[in-house]
């Protein structure tokens, strides 16, 4: 089993773009949007901001309190993307109380969507970003894998597809109505879940050599599954700090756009 190390990754991201910000000389604003007090929410923008701060981006902090309307929110995001000086912003995912926020998404513009938050922007999410660098870094093939992805939303699951798709026909998206999930987890040579649902994978569901990807810190039994995997991500150091970089990456990106 090798384990995917995606906190020693996003270093290297981290430090490459610190550079490349400082021979471009410009001034780069990633503004953050939180809504309420999930102590999950607070500690990831928290590291988001101290990761932007090292790498030379600025930017201000938005805080909402939990019943904010979306009213309150949309007049934020049409400030937001006239700002000249907001290069980039983003809303933290979830949002108390709003368990469909697609129609305010969509509302941020691809010249300013750092998370890749709006599905119609062009813009890959970071977290899929993240993922893909992952598997690239380790040298996993696509190629005509079976790949299965927990999870079919905008954000996670389409984007995915759209890269995998490239490589292989076997692609299979699940969601809450797929009620018998190892069906198709034990065929999958690539599995990645994206739900939050704590042990959602067990070692039962997955086959030998399989490459298992936790997005939803802890989705995946990591002590039993581990034992199966080929390559594995650790429930906490794996896709989320390349999130974080590549975020990032995203806001360069949109300040060095023509």
């Amino acid at each position: 089993m090798i384990l995917l190390d995606g906190k020693a990754l996003a270093e290297k991201k981290i430090n490459a773009l610190k550079l490349k910000i400082e021979d471009c000389k410009l001034k780069i604003n990633l503004d953050i949007i939180l809504v309420g007090n999930d102590p999950s929410s607070i500690k990831y923008v928290e590291l988001k901001q101290k990761k932007a701060a090292e790498v030379g981006i600025g930017g201000q902090l938005f805080r909402f309190p939990t019943n904010t309307s979306v009213d309150d929110l949309q007049i934020l995001f049409n400030s937001l993307n006239q700002n000249s000086n907001t290069t980039g912003f983003f809303i933290q995912l979830p949002i108390p109380g709003l368990s469909n926020p697609s129609t305010l998404l969509k509302q941020i513009l691809s010249k300013k969507d750092a998370d890749g938050l709006n599905p119609d922007s062009g813009i890959n999410p970071a977290v899929v970003n993240g993922i893909i660098s992952l598997l690239k870094n380790y040298q996993i093939s696509f190629d005509q894998k079976n790949v299965v992805i927990i999870n079919d939303s905008d954000l996670i699951g389409q984007p995915l597809k759209k890269i995998f798709s490239q490589f292989t026909s076997n692609i299979v998206l699940l969601n809450r109505q797929n009620l018998d999930l190892t069906s198709y987890t034990l065929k999958a040579d690539i599995l990645i879940s994206a739900t939050g649902v704590k042990n959602l994978v067990t070692a039962d569901m997955v086959k030998d050599g399989v490459v298992a990807i936790d997005v939803g810190g802890g989705d995946i039994d990591f002590a039993n599954v581990s034992r199966k995997s080929a390559y594995i991500t650790p429930t906490f150091g794996g896709v989320g700090p390349l999130t974080v970089a590549s975020l990032l990456e995203n806001t360069y990106t949109l300040a060095t756009r023509k």
